[in-house]
């Protein structure tokens, strides 16, 4: 072959290199359009937190997992509770529930918890999830089953975050070392009715004007004894945890709250509106109610927090409030959705969560000492460890049927002449609602 063809053989062996290449990857564009155009599109329902800021955490979620790129994930956020029960329902009818959903960890005989698709232990190690997490987790997420002959574990569901109760107060009145102790708090309240007769100390009893009265109350039970269901409450500790908040109500008691209640009442109007306006020095609540808080134009100088106390530090438990995420077992997006599982449990996204929610604790340890030091709102001069009190022992409530037990919560605190009884009705119709959902037998009977 003289050097003319040779030169001429190598061009054209060249431009057949270059068309295969031109093809092969035009091939291999069309497959990856092909097969995100094949993935179903993607939905996340949840309740309370923001939407805007979930978008921006799927945008990062699908920069680590860019195989998603060009998947819609759509998020659907309810602010209320039944609401969102309410659709979760209708979507079960229909055929059309979200990919993944989440439930809350006050509520163990959930209507949706046969709706869950439970954690292979290869996807997720409930040992390492034992040691990445706060135990009370471990404790309310890990069960074990039986998988042929053998004892096997596994995680039901993923959180993110907590949170726990605290005493928001006007620092101007109040210092944090006089709310270390229920004692204490009393202390404080009997001081500030004798300098200031015609103001409340502490707004907690009413139902209806007291914003998250039911999880309050809840967290007076939990203190007598560290009673962690509604099934775990004795006559005594019923009677005495409502007794010491009745405390707090009476027109005879030393914090003198009734003497406003029928006047918020007619005006819709809730024990925050009091608190902005200086008429009340202190309110209990979550980390999240900031931002009701700053609604309602509290001033930024003179507002702290500090842990909602216990009688002794080693005594009763702490509420905690959580919801967790979990699959729909009827998604046909499985990998999908066991990556996004993953997604969560690491620090990268969980931190990401957290910086978009900054009212949240951290689920995962890792996390615990930086986050803690930071601030829970930019309005306000108020962090985390404001909530946080590591002598105390966190603990979730089984209300068994959360929207039963806290409308009724709220009706027997806005009808006190009568507590003990309806307390005892509440607890029958809790249980006897959660025996139906969970063997499905006697359906028709009504509880009383």
């Amino acid at each position: 072959m003289n050097k003319n063809k040779l030169i001429f053989a190598i061009i054209w062996l060249l431009f057949i290199a270059i068309i295969i290449f031109i093809v092969f990857s035009m091939n291999k564009s069309w497959w990856a359009t092909k097969s995100s155009k094949n993935l179903t599109n993607f939905t996340i329902w949840m309740i309370w937190d923001n939407n805007e800021s979930w978008k921006k955490i799927i945008e990062n979620f699908k920069k680590v997992n860019t195989k998603y790129e060009k998947t819609k994930i759509d998020i659907e956020v309810f602010k209320d509770y039944d609401d969102y029960n309410f659709a979760l329902m209708a979507a079960i009818a229909a055929g059309k529930t979200p990919d993944i959903f989440v439930l809350n960890n006050n509520e163990k005989k959930s209507l949706f918890e046969a709706q869950a698709l439970w954690i292979d232990p290869k996807i997720i190690n409930p040992n390492d999830f034992r040691k990445k997490y706060k135990w009370v987790f471990s404790d309310d997420l890990i069960l074990s089953g039986w998988n042929k002959d053998k004892e096997v574990e596994f995680l039901k569901w993923i959180p993110v975050w907590y949170e726990t109760l605290g005493i928001f107060y006007n620092r101007r009145y109040i210092q944090d070392s006089e709310l270390k102790s229920i004692s204490a708090l009393n202390n404080i309240i009997a001081a500030l009715k004798e300098k200031h007769p015609s103001l409340i100390p502490i707004w907690i009893w009413n139902g209806s004007t007291v914003y998250n009265s039911a999880d309050i109350m809840t967290q007076f039970f939990m203190l007598e004894n560290g009673v962690s269901w509604i099934g775990d409450i004795s006559w005594n500790n019923e009677k005495q945890s409502l007794a010491t908040y009745l405390l707090y109500w009476d027109n005879d008691g030393y914090n003198n709250y009734n003497s406003r209640y029928n006047e918020l009442s007619k005006l819709w109007k809730t024990s925050l509106d009091l608190f902005s306006r200086w008429e009340t020095f202190m309110v209990v609540g979550y980390p999240s109610m900031i931002n009701i808080i700053w609604e309602k134009w509290f001033s930024k100088n003179f507002l702290q927090v500090s842990p909602f106390p216990h009688y002794f530090s080693w005594d009763g438990k702490t509420l905690v409030n959580y919801d967790y995420f979990v699959i729909n077992k009827n998604t046909k997006n499985k990998d999908l959705s066991f990556d996004f599982l993953r997604y969560l449990t690491t620090d990268i996204w969980a931190e990401d969560f957290l910086n978009n929610f900054k009212y949240y604790l951290p689920a995962l340890l890792s996390l615990e000492s930086d986050k803690l030091e930071e601030k829970i709102s930019d309005k306000y001069n108020i962090i985390l460890w404001d909530f946080f009190n590591s002598d105390y022992e966190l603990s979730s409530f089984n209300k068994w049927v959360r929207s039963i037990y806290d409308k009724w919560i709220v009706k027997i605190l806005d009808n006190s002449s009568n507590y003990e009884n309806e307390f005892n009705r509440l607890k029958s119709k809790v249980l006897c609602n959660a025996k139906k959902i969970d063997t499905l037998k006697n359906l028709s009977k009504t509880c009383e």
